[in-house]
Formats: C-alpha cells, sequence, structure tokens
C-alpha cells in the first residue's frame, strides 16, 4: 500500500521562532520528493510534522484525504529512516529489521521471513545472525531501511539519509537507495542539504527557504528554470547576470536591466577576442584556471566587477589561459539562457 500525502498551509512555531510558514505541498502516491534547503529552511521540521513527532499551530495533514493530524506516530503507517539510523546495539541485524513487528506482537516466524525478506530487498541476505557494530556505515543505512520497510508503511521518511557516508559511498547509496523505492513503489519524501542528491533521487524536488517553499518541480525544471536568483544559486553553480532587451549588461550598477540571466558553466565556451559573438557572451579578466579531472574550471572577472565561471572541456589549450589575460565565453544555444523576469518596481506614493 501507497499513500498520498497532502500538507495543507501548515505553520509551526518553535519558541519565539516562526519556522514554518504556511507550507503547502502535495506528494502522490509512489512518488519521490525531496525537501532542499540550507540549515535552519524548516525542512526536518516539515518532515517531524508528517512523522508526528512535531505538532502543528495550524494546519492540516492528511493521508488519502484523510486527516492524520491528531494521529500519534505509532498509528500514522510511516516508516522512518534517521540520520543516526538508531539501530539498537545489542540487537541482531535480523532483530533490528524486525522490531517495528515485535512491538505490534506479531508472531516470531513472521518476523524472521519479513527481516529475511527486507534484508533480501537491500542486498544483505544471511546477516541476520550480525551486530551492527560489525557493520560498515552504508550497512547500517541499509539495515535501517529495511527496518523502517518492514511493517510496509504507505509512507517513507528519509532523515539526511546520506549524511554519515563518505562521498563514494554516498553516491553508490543514492542510487541503491532509489534502485530500492523504485521497486517498492512506496511514497518518499527526503530531507537533504545536498543538492547533487536530491537531483540524483527525487522525482521532485522542493526548495525551502525561511520555513516557505519557494519553488516545487522536477530537478531538471528546477535546474533550468529557476523562479529567482536564490533557488539559481543554490541549485548548482550559476552565473547571475544583469540583462536588458535580451543582453547582458556591463556597466557596474545594471540600474536599467529588466531581469537577471541565469548561465550554468557548462554552458559557456570560450571564443577568440575578435570572432563575432551572439547575444550572451560575457568578457573579463581571466582570474583562475584550475583542473577537475574531466573539466578546466574558468574564472573570469568582468569590467562591471562580476565573477563568472565557465567549465571548458580539457581539450582547450590551457597554455593560452594566463591569469591576468582577456577572455570571451558565450553561449550560443539561446534555450540554455533562463531569464529571471525583475520584480515590478513598486509604486512612489504620491503626497495629496
Amino acid at each position: 500500500m501507497t499513500i498520498a500525502l497532502s500538507i495543507s498551509d501548515v505553520h509551526v512555531t518553535l519558541g519565539h521562532n516562526h519556522v514554518l510558514k504556511g507550507v503547502s505541498l502535495d506528494v502522490r502516491p509512489g512518488e519521490f520528493v525531496t525537501l532542499l534547503g540550507a540549515s535552519g529552511s524548516g525542512k526536518s521540521t516539515l518532515l517531524n510534522v508528517v512523522a508526528g513527532l512535531q505538532a502543528v499551530d495550524s494546519g492540516q495533514l492528511t493521508f488519502d484525504g484523510v486527516d492524520v493530524g491528531g494521529r500519534p506516530p505509532q498509528k500514522r503507517n510511516v516508516g522512518v529512516v534517521f540520520q543516526s539510523y538508531a539501530l539498537f546495539p545489542h540487537m541482531t541485524v535480523g532483530e533490528n529489521v524486525a522490531f517495528p513487528l515485535l512491538a505490534a506482537r506479531r508472531p516470531a516466524k513472521e518476523r524472521r521471513a519479513v527481516a529475511a525478506e527486507m534484508l533480501a530487498l537491500v542486498r544483505l541476505p544471511g546477516m541476520a545472525d550480525r551486530v551492527p557494530a560489525t557493520l560498515s556505515g552504508g550497512q547500517r543505512q541499509r539495515v535501517a531501511l529495511a527496518r523502517a520497510l518492514a511493517a510496509h508503511p504507505g509512507i517513507l521518511l528519509l532523515d539526511e539519509p546520506m549524511a554519515a557516508l563518505d562521498k563514494q559511498l554516498r553516491e553508490q547509496m543514492q542510487v541503491e537507495l532509489t534502485r530500492i523505492q523504485r521497486k517498492v513503489g512506496i511514497t518518499t519524501v527526503s530531507v537533504t542539504h545536498d543538492q547533487t542528491e536530491a537531483l540524483t533521487m527525487s522525482d521532485r524536488v522542493a526548495i525551502m527557504r525561511d520555513g516557505a517553499l519557494v519553488q516545487v518541480d522536477s530537478p531538471e525544471d528546477l535546474y533550468r528554470h529557476p523562479v529567482d536568483a536564490y533557488v539559481a544559486g543554490f541549485l548548482g553553480e550559476a552565473n547571475l547576470l544583469p540583462t536588458s532587451g535580451g543582453r547582458i549588461l556591463d556597466d557596474p550598477l545594471g540600474e536599467d536591466a529588466d531581469g537577471t540571466a541565469v548561465l550554468r558553466p557548462e554552458d559557456l565556451e570560450l571564443v577568440p577576442a575578435d570572432e563575432a559573438c551572439p547575444a550572451w557572451h560575457v568578457e573579463g579578466t581571466i582570474q583562475l584556471l584550475s583542473f577537475q579531472g574531466t573539466r578546466f574550471r574558468l574564472e573570469l572577472l568582468t569590467d562591471a566587477g562580476r565573477k563568472v565561471v565557465c567549465s571548458l572541456p580539457t581539450s582547450v589549450d590551457a597554455s593560452s589561459l594566463v591569469v591576468g589575460t582577456r577572455a570571451r565565453v558565450v553561449c550560443r544555444d539561446p534555450e540554455r539562457v533562463h531569464v529571471i523576469a525583475a520584480p515590478p518596481a513598486r509604486p512612489v506614493p504620491v503626497a495629496v
């Protein structure tokens, strides 16, 4: 069974802090949605609201259209994987996985069968008799996931599930966890501050800022069509440059700007200074050139004092890119340029 989750106009105050400010979000059955934001944005509080660990000041929370705001955590049919995994050190792996069934007073034979099934699902067959202390970080995470799924919940909640893993293992587990979620088909809400993790695993990503949702969209649409400069800068590296009439402004203040162009570093390429350029081009002085394995990272400083980052293939002649010399980069495909319209000017009060 998988559940449709609906969060409607939820407000939460902790002490003197208004942590959630009218958050509304619908998650479809079987969908993987990630709450992404900086520390203090309210994402973990929202997850706790769904889990039943945090009461709300106002608003509504429904599972398949049924209001669950008054239900305690154990009555919500929700599985949770905490950042620390919270495995019981005195129990075996099998006992940890079967614990939700023990709490529900299910027969021992059923508990053993479900534990074996869940451990096979997370690719840890034959490890039921091990203890958590003998497992690697990735294995402990899989055990925690198996335990969360053991009672066949309708919703799976993941609280920073990769935070304790090193980079290489984190990337492996992103793929593995996505595989498991797709196979089970469970509605999943995850919390992270890692942009790559959110883009890799999610059907949709919900960007949070200061207790509110800024934009909810597919990873590609968020990356390519951010609603504002905050989303553009938060979700990957972006060059944000003032525009007017479909061209980039070169003046320092940009007072005539009618919008902000979002240019991703990988969409820019280096061109000779004397080559005719399309509208979307930038010139500047080279500040830094760094080798990053498969690419070069080039930093320019424009005459207006703005930093522009360009990701270049290793086939370029790096010897010609000398710090202190001039360079020009262009985006040849206008479809790759997203312009965020400037907010409307506030009317000037007229004295009467």
